[in-house]
């Protein structure tokens, strides 16, 4: 990254060089096409956009290479965040050259970017027909289902990506994360295994096995991964979050709380932090400390389920039973099956007097979860 910036300091460097020269010559200033193309294929950031316009415009350039000065503007602009230049100028290009794979690939990634995601899987498949060996665009095709919650299609992808390459750590890396979102917990730690035997410093496949461990419940060795993940990055919210999810499960609310507050630190805009410091806080009766968590996670966040249910549950310890029940109806409206929600707003509403329908709700929500008594007992409820 830092060669890359360096040369296009001197690409800029050079400009006002020649701009400088045309003024003390009295003359236009205008660099040449061939000049234009060589710094609009590098396809880097505003001076290649610059020359790649002047290329185009100068209408010397013919087919494969006016093609390829649409294709690499349109790469420039997707660097600047600009994607739907991007497409447009990819789209010029498969004008040009219908047949060429990367063309479909990058514009593909543009689509993915602007949330176009059946339009970018329809790219990726085009250029996968054109040539069957991309193992790039199946990796790009893996990234746009996951996008959209299609795990089967995610996962189906990424394995074509890794039979075409066995080495490709980010597959493998992403293999992991959609097996766990499969809850194939087993599969997810053998990719995530495979990743870091091949990149011993890939934070995110120590954060996937974590996150697969802990799933696993098998918290130790999910610690031992998120450790891992805060020695190679100190900054990263995901790692401190899922250990504090860890420590949470052990009842190790102290060091649960710390990682909460870590992340806070790092990134206060991270509702789920707030919310799960709430929840922990709430449990050991840090009761005004928690409203004050639930409160920031749901400025954040106004329709967060798990915030809502969280406050209810802190409300519900505090004795306000009328805000407790409000904040679990919002929750259950948002979603229905929230079992913890149904079984809290139960008791509130049995608390209240109301003894129908509280006990409704607790038998409800004992049919859903035979432990939800037995769990809301460890919360001291």
């Amino acid at each position: 990254m830092k060669a890359t910036q360096a040369a296009a300091a001197v690409g800029v460097c050079c400009a006002c060089a020649v701009v400088a020269l045309a003024i003390i010559a009295g003359g236009i200033g205008i660099a040449s096409a061939a000049d234009d193309k060589d710094t609009c294929y590098q396809a880097n950031g505003a001076p290649s956009i610059d020359a790649c316009t002047n290329a185009i415009a100068s209408e010397k350039l013919q087919g494969a290479e006016l093609a390829k000065a649409y294709f690499s503007r349109g790469q420039a602009w997707q660097k600047e965040k600009q994607p739907d230049k991007a497409i447009n100028d990819f789209a010029e290009a498969l004008r040009l050259d219908p047949a060429n794979p990367t063309f479909y690939n990058w514009r593909g990634n543009s689509y993915q970017a602007v949330g176009q995601y059946d339009r970018a899987i329809g790219d990726y498949e085009r250029a996968i027909q054109i040539n069957p060996s991309y193992a790039v665009a199946f990796f790009n095709m893996g990234l746009a289902y996951s996008a959209v919650g299609d795990f089967q299609h995610a996962l189906a992808a990424y394995n074509d990506a890794i039979q075409l390459n066995p080495k490709y750590v980010s597959a493998r890396n992403n293999r992991c994360y959609v097996y766990t979102m499969r809850r194939d917990y087993d599969h997810a730690v053998e990719d995530c295994d495979e990743a870091i035997r091949l990149d011993p410093q890939h934070t995110n496949a120590f954060l996937g096995r974590g996150n697969a461990y802990r799933y696993k419940t098998d918290y130790e060795h999910a610690i031992r991964d998120y450790t891992q993940v805060l020695q190679l990055d100190p900054a990263n919210v995901s790692a401190l979050i899922g250990r504090g999810l860890s420590y949470e499960n052990q009842r190790n609310y102290d060091r649960a709380v710390a990682d909460y507050s870590q992340a806070i630190a790092i990134d206060p805009k991270r509702a789920a932090a707030w919310n799960n410091r709430c929840w922990v806080r709430a449990i050991i009766g840090q009761l005004q400390d928690a409203l004050s968590d639930c409160n920031e996670a749901l400025r954040l966040l106004p329709n967060d389920k798990d915030a809502l249910d969280s406050r209810g549950m802190t409300q519900l310890k505090i004795g306000n039973f009328d805000a407790a029940i409000t904040d679990y109806d919002k929750a259950l409206r948002l979603d229905p099956t929230l079992v913890t929600s149904l079984y809290g707003r139960g008791l509130a509403k049995v608390k209240k007097g109301n003894l129908p329908e509280g006990n409704a709700d607790v038998e409800a929500a004992k049919k859903a979860d035979t432990n939800i008594a037995a769990k809301f007992n460890g919360y001291g409820l």
